[in-house]
């Protein structure tokens, strides 16, 4: 089959996935590169299309970074505020509708003041309200949402001058749906800040970003190996090993892990919180043998802790069909940590005869939405979820139909 007949099969098709509620594709995503004269660029990694902000905002500046130090294109622009104690963008969004929302901050000495700004970030008619402190860093600093849109039709984004003569700015704003059944333990009237997000086992060669068909909620994924711990990685396996498990984790993040030398030793993950006061926290630890299964591993059943105290005690399936990982993921709500640090710990549960193994956690810090109303139910699942993941069948018929479409046919 030629490549262009593989081109009209997937945008004949696309309709047929679409009713079957296949991960969104990156048109799906809000992108906005701010301060950019530049329409409709297309990010490479993700497939993204990065747009101007005009249609977002109609106060600011426009001005482009001094430092040529950002490997991000969308990050050598961005829009300042030196008018106003309060300029918000307004973002178009689904009612009803979980979404992640990520702003982008990259100082750049654009001013050509070395004085990086410290301000206000503030979301939802400031009901959700955090500090933003910039550097000459070369990095760029995010923060990161999980929010409810109720009947919010209009997601209002706000940098708000805190600090006297310092100038808020925006580098990047960015929105994706989340599926309603995913992060289920959230509730509506609630709000998830991003503490932490990392991919144990694989090194910065790794990307941080992946395309939606991979990873369809646009998150960041930290790759760290720890060199206390074996770091493991099956590599890439192509269209051979797909992911089917709670809140979607891309495929590279569950056939990555660190895993204990010997059933005598803990894995011990420290947490650091924004807030060093007392905060309710939000994890998910996932968990996949895979990593360690395909090189010859066997179960294992690991018991979970924070700060001591024993949470949860999960035992890990053995993958048993070529295509899929088999895995668990461990949702832990409410818990309280105070004085903003907490320490995290994997064990191998009494009686088995395997290594801890972790291969990647997710930690929020809870915001209380005091104008919203609670809907979630007793169980802590999601209202309005939609059905469960559409059949196995047809996520690997759509992993090979977009495999194919990219590489080909290459029996």
């Amino acid at each position: 089959m030629e490549y262009r007949t593989t081109i009209v099969l997937v945008l004949t098709l696309l309709p047929v996935l679409h009713s079957f509620q296949v991960p969104p594709l990156a048109l799906d995503w809000i992108s906005i590169d701010c301060g950019s004269t530049s329409t409709a660029v297309l990010d490479n990694t993700t497939y993204a299309i990065w747009e101007t902000d005009e249609l977002y905002i109609q106060t600011g500046e426009n001005n482009n970074i001094l430092s040529t130090a950002t490997k991000l294109p969308q990050l050598a622009t961005l829009r300042s505020f030196p008018n106003g104690s309060k300029n918000c963008y307004n973002l178009p969004l689904q009612i009803q509708s979980k979404y992640l929302i990520r702003a982008g901050f990259q100082y750049g000495n654009y001013d050509n003041l070395q004085s990086p700004p410290t301000f206000g970030l503030q979301l939802q008619s400031s009901q959700i309200d955090v500090n933003v402190t910039t550097s000459l860093d070369s990095d760029p600093i995010y923060h990161e949402f999980i929010i409810f849109t109720d009947d919010m039709s209009v997601l209002d984004v706000c940098l708000i001058g805190t600090q006297g003569n310092q100038v808020p700015f925006i580098s990047t704003l960015e929105a994706a749906m989340i599926d309603q059944k995913d992060y289920r333990l959230m509730p509506t009237n609630k709000a998830l800040y991003l503490e932490s997000r990392i991919n144990y086992g694989v090194d910065s060669s790794v990307p941080y970003r992946f395309p939606p068909y991979v990873e369809p909620y646009n998150r960041m994924w930290e790759p760290q190996q720890d060199p206390r711990y074996v770091n493991l990685y099956t590599g890439s396996l192509g269209p051979m090993v797909l992911v089917d498990e709670e809140n979607s984790p891309p495929d590279v993040v569950m056939l990555s892990a660190i895993e204990a030398h010997n059933t005598s030793e803990s894995i011990i993950i420290p947490i650091d919180f924004r807030d060093k006061s007392q905060v309710s926290a939000y994890f998910v630890l996932y968990f996949d043998a895979s990593a360690k299964s395909l090189a010859g591993g066997g179960s294992r059943i690991v018991a979970i802790y924070i700060d001591g105290l024993l949470i949860n005690t999960t035992q890990l399936p053995v993958p048993d069909f070529v295509l899929v990982t088999s895995g668990d993921i461990v949702s832990i709500y409410p818990y309280k940590v105070t004085g903003g640090t907490t320490n995290l710990t994997i064990s191998p549960a009494q009686g088995t005869s395997s290594p801890a193994i972790l291969n990647a956690v997710e930690v929020f810090s809870v915001i209380d939405m005091p104008n919203k109303q609670v809907t979630t139910d007793a169980a802590g699942a999601a209202p309005n979820s939609s059905p469960g993941t559409f059949p196995l069948q047809l996520l690997v018929f759509s992993y090979w139909l977009f495999y194919f479409a990219v590489y080909g046919f290459r029996f």
